[in-house]
């Protein structure tokens, strides 16, 4: 037997076990109708706090990035400044 065989004898016997108060179905109905929507709810919640983390963490890169340039300062150019000799740099004999 299958599942969905099992599932639709649970089923059968459910209603017909409650058959005789139509009170008790109605609310069993209720609570999975309910559940059905909580377990939506959860998914669209999951699915927003994962597109919220993966912009914290693509805006956590950038900014890492952003301030590694600032650390490292300019970059190394090709030509070099010719300074005047300092008085202070000669060696003292």
């Amino acid at each position: 037997m299958g599942l969905t065989e099992e599932a639709g004898k649970v089923a059968t016997s459910t209603i017909g076990a409650m058959a005789g108060s139509p009170l008790a179905l109605a609310l069993l109905i209720v609570n999975l109708g309910f559940l059905g929507f909580c377990i939506y709810i959860l998914g669209e919640v999951s699915a927003n706090a994962s597109e919220r983390n993966k912009m914290q963490m693509d805006l956590i890169v950038k900014l890492v990035s952003d301030i590694r340039d600032c650390r490292q300062g300019l970059k190394p150019t090709s030509w070099t400044l010719d300074y005047p000799p300092s008085p202070l740099a000669e060696p003292k004999p």
